[in-house]
């Protein structure tokens, strides 16, 4: 049975926080819903800020719709339950968390883009597709 995999969004200051949630169980028949109460899964996503430097973190967690920060869900595709969370983890594992960007309000690196969590959960979905882990 192929799991459902979606981009979440939290609201955050300054900005939004992104992430990927794979919803691993569900009580109710459908898992494609936006708005399915009783999932549960696993959240992968980078932590810290681009000040700082960022750090991969991954964690069991609820239905995203019970957070009071939740923002929005977007389905991006499906991983089978053999890839998970074996293949799934090491091309997460494998997309660099964004590093340490700025001192004070000096670019360290002035010739990259600047990489937050959005770009980096973005990037992990891409290669997810290209490992032919998610399938679109």
């Amino acid at each position: 049975m192929p799991y459902q995999v979606y981009r979440i969004t939290e609201t955050g200051l300054p900005r939004d926080h992104e992430a990927i949630y794979v919803a691993t169980s569900d009580t109710n028949t459908s898992t494609t819903s936006s708005s399915v109460p009783g999932e549960n899964g696993h959240v992968y996503h980078v932590t810290g800020t681009i000040q700082t430097g960022m750090v991969f973190e991954h964690k069991p967690s609820g239905a995203p719709e019970t957070s009071p920060l939740f923002a929005g869900k977007r389905h991006v595709g499906t991983v089978e339950a053999a890839d998970y969370p074996g293949r799934f983890m090491a091309v997460c594992e494998g997309v660099p968390p964004p590093r340490k960007q700025f001192e004070g309000s000096r670019r360290l690196y002035p010739q990259e883009r600047v990489r937050r969590c959005g770009e980096w959960a973005e990037e992990v979905v891409e290669a997810l597709v290209k490992a032919e882990v998610l399938s679109v």
